[in-house]
């Protein structure tokens, strides 16, 4: 999408973040979401779906320093070893498995500003 306007989705998750540049970096490369459809330097687009996308805005603000200001989100990615290995060879925590939780194939991780997200396996296509 070339124009700014169109770029910003009727549905999304917000992760206001104050390290644009370090959140841009690990959501394109190491999460492997590509490029974004806007990228500025108040706001990252990433779009996930057709009208769904992932946002990243830059705030500076003390709230952000608080768990009550936590986002996660959820996705699905091909090989969620080679993710885990990608993020311990660039210095993050390796995925931990979800315990306790209905959500049993899931994958916790966390972002450069600690940002919990979930990732799952996408099934195999036989």
């Amino acid at each position: 999408m070339s124009n700014a306007k169109n770029a910003f989705p009727a549905f999304g998750v917000v992760i206001k973040v104050n390290d644009l540049d370090a959140c841009r970096t690990f959501y394109r490369d190491l999460l492997d979401l590509g490029e974004p459809t806007l990228d500025s330097s108040f706001a990252v687009i990433f779009t996930l779906a057709d009208n769904f996308s992932l946002i990243l805005e830059k705030v500076s603000a003390p709230f952000l320093e608080h768990a009550s200001a936590a986002t996660s989100w959820s996705f699905e990615c091909g090989d969620i070893q080679a993710l885990s290995k990608r993020l311990e060879n660039c210095g993050y925590a390796p995925l931990t498995p979800l315990r306790g939780s209905c959500r049993t194939d899931f994958h916790r991780g966390r972002d450069p500003e600690n940002n919990v997200f979930l990732v799952k396996e996408r099934p195999r296509e036989d």
